[in-house]
């Protein structure tokens, strides 16, 4: 729109100029060019925050600090811009728990002769400056398997995970491990997305399943059943985040390949919320908690190796239409694989993990 005018705009200049030169006196001042429109402001504000070349699995807030498990290790901040090495260099942590703001957990694995992963859990109980490895019995037959997510649950100190087809709990901080749902040593795809009600009554898990189509489970904790829901995305899909609305505790939102769906009631039924997207990863969705009809959520196009533009997409009404920013760097890899809202002096603050990009960070309005 801000081209069209400015191109009008030389057009008329244009015809002035011509008009002169046919028939005007030759004492009549020279008509200068308009100067070019002031383009808008983006309607967004991003700035890079560091850790560039790396892949952000996840970001994490504990009592205030922010932590990022990344494909070479756990990195905390100090500061608007500065990241310091937390421990676990040369791991790719694929998901972490914060216990408390000294104990955490972290998995990961490390590859044999052959190449096939041996998955591990580590322990710190001071805030990632040491770690140790734990024998966290997470299988069957003493193998241990791949955590994919882990949740705290600091009300009743209970950890869950998940794994391929299993959603288990820990009551001795990951020690030991039972399955709730699902089965250990099941064949299929990861379950990397893990959600609780507030209420803690209620866990969500998903990933993708054996056709390559996107599904979630709904666990009840008092009752050990689970709901299954499929086929609410076009497959292939994959489930990747499972978000609570934080002024209604009946409205849930997942993101996945794919685009954003919506439950207004628990789970009963589900509406398109972002969708004809071509097949676009969305790992995560941020809900402004000010403003819970305003929705943040970015994507990733399935690319390992080549850059891509970050697209930052909102809603300010709750899904019926989409606005995109893309930020202008080029050759920026800029596929978002996580994001997490925080508070920094009474301004709620997006924070965007990315794909061998970095971080970035972006005020609300």
């Amino acid at each position: 729109m801000v081209f069209g005018r400015f191109l009008s705009g030389c057009g008329l200049c244009l015809s002035m100029f011509l008009i002169s030169a046919c028939g005007g006196s030759g004492t009549s001042p020279v008509q200068q060019p308009a100067p070019p429109p002031v383009s808008p402001a983006p309607p967004v504000t991003l700035s890079f925050e560091g850790l560039d070349g790396f892949i952000i699995n996840k970001l994490y807030q504990q009592s205030g600090v922010l932590v990022a498990a990344s494909d070479n290790g756990v990195y905390r901040q100090s500061g608007i811009g500065n990241w310091d090495l937390a421990g676990l260099a040369g791991y790719d942590i694929m998901t972490m728990a914060l216990l408390t703001d000294q104990h955490w957990l972290a998995s990961s694995y490390v590859s044999d002769e052959d190449g096939f992963p041996d998955y591990m859990l580590f322990e710190s109980f001071n805030g990632g400056n040491d770690w140790h490895e734990v024998d966290y019995q997470f299988g069957q037959a003493g193998v241990n398997e791949a955590m994919y997510a882990l949740l705290f649950d600091s009300a009743e100190q209970v950890v869950y995970a998940t794994g391929i087809n299993v959603l288990a709990s820990s009551t001795d901080m990951g020690q030991t491990w039972k399955a709730l749902h699902g089965d250990f040593g099941g064949f299929g795809q990861p379950k990397t997305a893990l959600t609780q009600s507030a209420d803690g009554q209620t866990i969500w898990y998903g990933g993708q399943g054996a056709i390559e189509n996107g599904v979630f489970y709904q666990y009840d904790v008092s009752t050990s059943q689970a709901v299954l829901h499929t086929d609410l995305f076009p497959a292939p899909s994959s489930v990747k985040a499972i978000r609570y609305a934080p002024d209604d505790p009946q409205t849930v939102y997942v993101s996945a390949e794919g685009g954003i769906v919506r439950s207004t009631d628990h789970g009963q039924s589900w509406q398109a919320v972002l969708d004809n997207v071509n097949f676009r990863f969305y790992f995560d969705l941020i809900i402004d908690p000010d403003a819970p009809e305003h929705i943040y959520t970015a994507g990733w196009a399935k690319n390992f190796t080549e850059p891509q533009p970050l697209i930052i997409e909102w809603t300010e009404d709750s899904g019926v239409s989409w606005q995109q920013y893309e930020y202008p760097q080029q050759d920026f890899f800029g596929g978002v694989r996580s994001m997490i809202l925080v508070k920094e002096n009474q301004q709620h603050v997006i924070y965007f993990g990315l794909f061998k990009g970095g971080i970035m960070r972006m005020p609300l309005p």
